[in-house]
């Protein structure tokens, strides 16, 4: 097996040193998650009966991601079946062929069906859930566990304030893993090369910290600064299939309005309508509003926050539309690493859509504490789109473009 040997080194000396948490902190294809996943393999097959618990924020990255990572290990291990299986009935698990396992948690749900005393506990791209997830699957470790947390830096969040001390994290670049594919190297070397002389602020220096040196970052300017206006019959013929999205209003305590937007994804684009705004309304309206739009078993993503599940039961009572709902996901650093992720897309909004489109205009980073974070307003909309861009990452392709 051919190992990512600064990574391994590092693990090495703080296992020396008895060090209860090892930070791995680092841009895009630094090799963070399968060191991490090569040391916790030759542990499970070198020492009998390891446990290891792997925390992920969705199935779809423990699929996606961490089972073909373990598949390629395994592999280039010269390993087979009899030496490490998936198994899926009873939980996930990975059983070793000398007792070892790996079992999985996903973020936010309750770990204390897991037995304790585990040796080891990896916290996967830790920045897409929140502290409270990492307290609870810290219950599970046994005497002695040493803890693995991975992530890009998008933003400062709570493992650089609990669990960070001097010396027990390691920043990593795609130059640590000398087993990059050319085409991958190339892609991280040109937006190097853009971001390296780039404005302090802008996109190009952002993902040239982030994405290419590992290191904090901040931006500047508007959120979506790639954003146009389309005809409303554009979006309402468009074949691509429909994603609808809520941010609820708290009217007693801060007066933001309760939305509901439509999305469709293209490769490049995305297609954004406004079918509901409102600080005035409630159930009722909103009913009638889904009600209005041509059903066909869209899904819809609503808000968590301010009662979210009991509203989506109100209006599923009035309405009787049996959408596909879907919980937002939430968690530290969320927001950010979304806009990220959008500003990929060009945002194409409806012309009718006019508080989106003021939106679009308004929504943009701010000093706060220190450091440049989104306006905390002019984000109703926006927020929708967050939620409505994260659920169309995880489907499958075939829901993905079904009509």
């Amino acid at each position: 097996m051919e190992l990512l040997k600064l990574h391994h080194d590092f693990i090495t000396y703080h296992q020396e040193k008895n060090t209860p948490f090892i930070i791995f902190q680092g841009g895009r294809r630094s090799g963070k998650t399968v060191s991490i996943l090569q040391f916790l393999y030759m542990e499970s097959l070198t020492h009998p009966h390891t446990r290891t618990l792997i925390v992920t924020d969705t199935y779809a990255r423990l699929k996606e991601s961490i089972f073909q990572d373990l598949i390629m290990i395994n592999r280039s291990a010269g390993g087979d079946g009899r030496r490490m299986r998936i198994h899926f009935t009873g939980g996930t698990r990975v059983l070793f062929e000398t007792g070892s396992e790996f079992a999985f948690v996903y973020a936010g749900r309750d770990v204390r069906g897991y037995a304790s005393n585990f040796n080891y506990i990896f916290f996967n791209e830790c920045i897409q859930y929140d502290a409270r997830t990492a307290r609870e699957a810290l219950k599970a470790a046994g005497p002695g566990c040493q803890v693995f947390f991975d992530y890009n830096p998008y933003t400062r969040f709570w493992v650089n304030d609990l669990y960070e001390t001097a010396d027990n994290k390691l920043i990593t670049t795609y130059h640590d893993n000398p087993f990059l594919s050319d085409f991958v190297r190339r892609e991280l070397d040109r937006t190097a090369a853009a971001g390296e002389t780039a404005a302090p602020g802008t996109m190009e220096r952002y993902l040239y910290e982030v994405e290419c040196q590992g290191i904090d970052s901040t931006l500047s300017g508007l959120c979506f600064p790639h954003h146009r206006t389309i005809p409303d019959e554009d979006y309402h013929t468009s074949p691509l299939p429909e994603i609808l999205a809520c941010d609820w209003g708290a009217l007693r305590a801060t007066a933001d309005p309760d939305v509901i937007c439509g999305f469709r994804f293209a490769s490049d684009a995305i297609y954004c309508h406004e079918y509901y705004y409102s600080r005035e309304g409630g159930d009722a309206e909103m009913a009638a509003c889904l009600a209005s739009i041509p059903f066909r078993r869209q899904y819809l993503v609503y808000d968590t926050a301010t009662e979210g599940a009991g509203r989506v039961r109100s209006l599923f009572a009035r309405t009787g539309l049996r959408f596909n709902f879907s919980p937002a996901r939430k968690g530290a650093g969320s927001i950010l690493t979304g806009i990220r992720n959008l500003q990929s897309y060009e945002i194409c909004v409806t012309a009718s859509s006019r508080h989106f489109l003021e939106e679009m205009e308004n929504y943009r980073f701010i000093q706060k504490n220190d450091t440049l974070q989104p306006v905390d307003n002019w984000n109703h909309c926006c927020d929708a789109l967050r939620y409505a861009f994260d659920l169309w990452t995880m489907l499958p392709a075939q829901r993905k473009n079904v009509k």
